[in-house]
């Protein structure tokens, strides 16, 4: 990631240097994945490396696992690993914290630090805040690459106005951007069930601390 083209960068670094200021010795840390992740990785990179403190990442991304590697900091799993407290960025979030994520394509293993975190901070600029989920992102849905049809047939019967092939994802299944009509409180499970779904950007009511700029 090019660190100069990364839009609202003093906002996202003064969230990154909050965040680098929780970190204690021999921690289990879960680490997000985009921008702001990325700037919150280099900051506790500097701290670990001044303060000569231990700690265990378990990162989102091959992209945030390179910033680990490049600071010394070992990696974990989440097998072998309890999260002590994990961060992550979001592309929305709503006013009750409801969130979109995955626009890098790496919700599968965002949601699952959450899921495995009794801690998780959400760092966001004011840029990323909606009155309406779906407002400014569609919801990225990862799928097995064999099911894309069906599963986009399926989203339609849910709602969905346009389902958009976007790429692959480091898990070497597809991602398609899809906009919905109206997000309900129950899209995300509705989504989940459809066979060939792996996961989507959809993050509702989950147990996060949002964190603003």
């Amino acid at each position: 990631m090019d660190i100069n083209h990364i839009t609202n960068k003093e906002d996202k670094l003064k969230l990154a240097k909050k965040i680098a200021e929780k970190v204690q010795d021999g921690q289990v840390i879960g680490f997000g994945s985009g921008s702001t992740s990325y700037l919150a990785a280099i900051e506790i990179g500097k701290r670990v490396k001044e303060k000569k403190i231990n700690i265990i990442a378990i990162p989102t991304s091959e992209e945030i696992s390179k910033v680990c590697e490049e600071y010394k900091i070992p990696i974990g799993n989440l097998t072998t690993n309890e999260l002590d407290w994990s961060f992550d960025g979001a592309d929305e979030v709503d006013p009750k914290g409801n969130m979109i994520k995955g626009m890098g394509a790496a919700m599968f293993k965002e949601k699952l630090n959450i899921l495995s975190s009794p801690i998780n901070y959400i760092l966001v600029d004011d840029s990323k805040f909606v009155q309406t989920l779906g407002e400014k992102h569609p919801v990225p849905i990862e799928v097995f690459p064999s099911a894309m049809a069906y599963v986009s047939e399926r989203l339609t019967k849910l709602g969905a106005t346009s389902t958009i092939f976007r790429g692959m994802t480091e898990n070497n299944n597809t991602i398609l951007d899809t906009e919905f009509e109206k997000i309900y409180d129950k899209l995300e499970e509705d989504i989940k069930v459809i066979p060939g779904v792996i996961e989507s950007g959809l993050f509702i009511g989950y147990n996060v601390e949002v964190i603003r700029s």
